[in-house]
């Protein structure tokens, strides 16, 4: 069964104003420790993880294209709405379509960065709303970890960058992962 590791950005307030994208990588288990292997392998020393804020823009290339090499598929959810709504709330909005997403690949287990233990718990409780409301599975099981620990991870916040990018400055990043990725605007 494929597991999925995610990660999400705000977009850029004043050139997408109201936008909060989550992004993922779906992976089969046969291909976990290859992934944390490539992601390790282009680490930087000076890093404690590859981050998509902190890359110049070769280094953005050079990731976009390593990631486009390896055995996953990437989903990003973007979700447009007031632009009213507080940080946390278009998160919650952006996080109710994209795990009913996730299952669609008949993915079981998403494993999240952690934000903290109330943040995370946060997260659980909706979870647990999906299920009660049967718009997920109880199948679905939920993690958090720091983002330092678990390279995939990694790959999750450089698709939501490179999306991010393309979205609002028309960077090209994206492209190199665009044939692997489905995405899903959503509007409300």
């Amino acid at each position: 069964m494929p597991t999925a590791w995610g990660d999400e950005s705000g977009s850029v307030a004043d050139l997408d104003p109201g936008a909060f994208i989550f992004g993922a990588v779906i992976v089969l288990a046969e291909h976990v420790d290859s992934l944390r292997a490539a992601m390790r392998a282009l680490q930087l020393t000076s890093e404690k993880k590859i981050h998509w804020h902190d890359d110049s823009a070769k280094r953005h290339l050079e990731v976009m294209e390593s990631i486009a090499e390896l055995p996953l598929e990437g989903l990003v959810v973007v979700r447009v709405g007031p632009t009213t709504d507080v940080p946390e709330r278009r998160r919650r909005k952006c996080f109710e379509a994209f795990v009913p997403a996730l299952q669609a690949p008949d993915c079981v287990h998403l494993t999240l960065e952690s934000r903290g233990a109330h943040l995370d718990r946060k997260d659980r409780d909706m979870l647990a709303a999906l299920r009660s409301r049967k718009v997920v599975t109880s199948e679905l099981r939920l993690d958090h970890v720091p983002g330092p620990v678990e390279p995939i991870l990694w790959i999750a916040d450089a698709v939501c960058g490179a999306y991010v990018g393309q979205r609002t400055r028309g960077e090209m990043y994206f492209e190199e992962i665009r044939r692997l990725t489905r995405v899903i605007e959503v509007q409300t």
